[in-house]
């Protein structure tokens, strides 16, 4: 088998995969077969002679990575295995770690997690860096190198306030020994421009980039670095670009060509995956959007139509039970695999409760939102306390328990402990124990005091308990009953599975160190599988890349999608609502069909109204009914009128 096997000569994908330009660009839409294009043009590298190792496939995702390397291989082309396939943020470790880069710099490679960011934030006291949100925000501009916006030189903060930020941001992580996960970038991006003579800026000769219009500035910029005097070849598509929170934008892959001398461009925009009404709908959606590249999408000749409905709920609660009984009857009555039924939620509540409902009524249905496992108050403070308890000099986590329960993390008690500390040239750790002991007296800090101390007895609790055995540590801290704490369980059972069952008294602190380093790569790096046996809910933002026969999307209200956040300036407003848009043109596009064999099926569904505190905790004006999206109408006349769901479940017979 070659790489041209099975393909038409005058195809786009054909075009693409043997395309020989230095600086190649394609935009391809959803489900046009970009992948498959991507693992031809690999293979024909291979075969004319191509050194594998000097050959980069960045992919977002190392699930989409993984499967790259697995298909490449199974065209049977030697040297396959040793392609280059990773995400872009694993490649910048390897090159950090290898070069010592991170000793260099006095950075530690211990990543914080969402929940241990948050007493960051409240150290980071100075008045003129804003609110929490404001210093969020900050945080990303800093990751993205303070490349804010495509036309922005990733590299250095200009202002004065962005420098002051950078520093004290700086200064907080090497004091607690840790590293934000988007550091990997701006570090990376700083040791190739400092070092041009580096070996990891001649080390490939062919690139190949994936979901390119989900890199900002600074990993494009990265990218090119990376690329030196080889071939780039970039796909996407900037009608896919969801990511502007990172400071990701669709200009990137639009400019490209004009970026780049002798680019060439091939664009994919027959759509193979979707029914050929959800592909017209598609194209009418994005249709309002301004510079695109593509124009409307192509439904595919051999594909059928679809089976689309439009449905509202009086409430949020039947909503909820509306859905719960429309999968109950696609899996009992009309045969449909739970693995082939995906639901999006704007929001992780909704989607919780979607998940609850249905699990109660023994059908197989999980959750992937992001770091879920510890979303709640107590799986925060489990996670932080095994942290402690495998790694007592672990700063981060004792950061984040002694300061847990109070709104600032009693974060003026806390710069008395450091400064003592730092005076004393210890730990924190070190002069808490002491002060503890009576040793040192420091006013102002009896409320750390008591929480170290209580601390300590959750620790001997510990590890008295896996003493006698690890499966009974794990069933005592997180009982199968207690809901709050079950993916967390789900996660260190899975830890546990790879670490094993502790078996080495006297060696507790390593085998929790282990458990702990397992469990938090789970929880930080989660991957969504495409082949799966249960049902899965999950956001829009997380369905990218998948596909499944049954596709429902809920709860699209005005206000949950698209958002409004009428702080922004009328420009921003304007952004954001095309960004809106592209995350529903996603959603939608995530449905697919198989000629003769199935349809497939969407379902838009909204409701009217909900409790005060739900609005209120979703950020909803609490003040009025709620509307179906604009999106709907967006859709144009192939999209079917919109009925009351309580009517649709009457023709299913329920």
């Amino acid at each position: 088998m070659t790489w041209e096997t099975g393909m038409e000569p005058t195809s786009p994908a054909y075009s693409f995969a043997a395309n020989t330009a230095e600086r190649l660009r394609t935009v391809a839409g959803p489900g046009t077969g970009k992948s498959f294009a991507l693992r031809r043009r690999i293979a024909r590298l291979l075969e004319e002679g191509n050194n594998p190792q000097r050959i980069l496939a960045v992919t977002f995702t190392r699930t989409a990575a993984a499967d790259l390397k697995s298909e490449i291989q199974a065209l049977e082309i030697e040297g396959a295995d040793q392609v280059v396939a990773r995400t872009l943020h694993s490649l910048c470790f390897k090159i950090l770690e290898q070069e010592q880069v991170f000793n260099n710099l006095q950075r530690h490679p211990r990543p914080l997690l969402e929940h241990e960011i948050d007493p960051l934030l409240r150290d980071l006291s100075y008045a003129g860096y804003g609110n929490v949100r404001d210093k969020r925000k900050r945080i990303r501009d800093y990751e993205a190198a303070w490349a804010r916006l495509q036309r922005d030189d990733p590299g250095f903060a200009l202002n004065e306030l962005d420098q002051r930020f950078e520093r004290d941001l700086i200064a907080w992580l090497k004091y607690h020994h840790a590293i934000l996960i988007g550091d990997l970038i701006p570090l990376t991006l700083q040791y190739l421009r400092n070092n041009p003579l580096c070996q990891e800026r001649r080390m490939f000769d062919h690139v190949l980039v994936d979901e390119y219009q989900d890199l900002n500035k600074a990993e494009q910029v990265l990218v090119d670095l990376l690329t030196g005097n080889g071939s780039c070849t970039i796909i996407g598509d900037d009608d896919q670009s969801i990511y502007s929170f990172r400071n990701a934008h669709p200009e990137g892959i639009r400019t490209y060509p004009d970026d780049k001398p002798q680019c060439v461009s091939i664009n994919f925009d027959e759509c193979r995956r979707c029914p050929s009404n959800v592909v017209v709908m598609a194209s009418q959606l994005i249709a309002n959007n301004t510079n695109r590249t593509l124009g409307a999408l192509a439904p595919f000749q051999g594909n059928n139509a679809g089976s689309v409905q439009v449905l509202q709920w009086a409430t949020l609660e039947d909503e909820v039970n509306g859905i719960t009984r429309i999968v109950q009857k696609l899996v009992h009555n009309d045969n449909v695999a739970p693995g082939d039924i995906l639901i999006l939620a704007p929001r992780r509540r909704i989607g919780y409760r979607i998940r609850n409902s249905i699990s109660q009524q023994g059908i197989d249905i999980r959750s992937y939102f992001r770091e879920q496992a510890l979303e709640s108050i107590a799986a925060k403070h489990l996670f932080s306390l095994l942290t402690f308890a495998g790694d007592p000099d672990d700063r981060v986590s004792l950061r984040y328990l002694i300061g847990e329960g109070s709104s600032s993390f009693l974060q003026i008690s806390y710069v008395k402990i450091k400064s003592a500390a730092e005076e004393r040239e210890i730990s924190p750790r070190e002069l808490l124990d002491l002060a503890v002991g009576g040793e040192v007296n420091i006013p102002g800090t009896s409320s750390i005091l008591n929480r170290y101390r209580d601390i300590l007895t959750e620790m001997r609790v510990i590890k008295e308990l896996l003493n006698r055995s690890s499966q009974e540590l794990i069933n005592t801290i997180t009982p199968e009953e207690n809901e709050e704490l079950e993916t967390l369980r789900d996660a260190v059972l899975a830890a546990q599975e790879i670490v094993g069952e502790f078996n080495s008294p006297g060696d507790e602190q390593s085998w929790i160190n282990s458990i702990v380093q397992e469990t938090r790569n789970l929880i930080s790096m989660p991957e969504t599988p495409d082949e799966v046996d249960h049902i899965r809910v999950m956001s829009l933002h997380s369905s990218k890349g998948l596909s499944s026969k049954v596709v429902i999307i809920t709860s699209c209200i005005e206000g949950l999608i698209p958002v409004h956040d009428y702080d922004l300036s009328a420009e921003e407003q304007a952004r954001q609502l095309e960004e809106q848009r592209r995350l529903f043109y996603v959603g939608i596009t995530r449905c697919k069909t198989e000629p003769n064999v199935y349809s497939g099926t969407l379902i838009l569904s909204s409701f009217v109204t909900m409790p005060y505190g739900q609005a209120l905790q979703l950020g909803l004006n609490v003040n009025r009914r709620f509307l179906t999206t604009r999106f709907i109408t967006e859709l144009g006349g192939s999209c079917p009128q919109a009925m009351s769901g309580a009517d649709y479940l009457l023709t299913l017979g329920e």
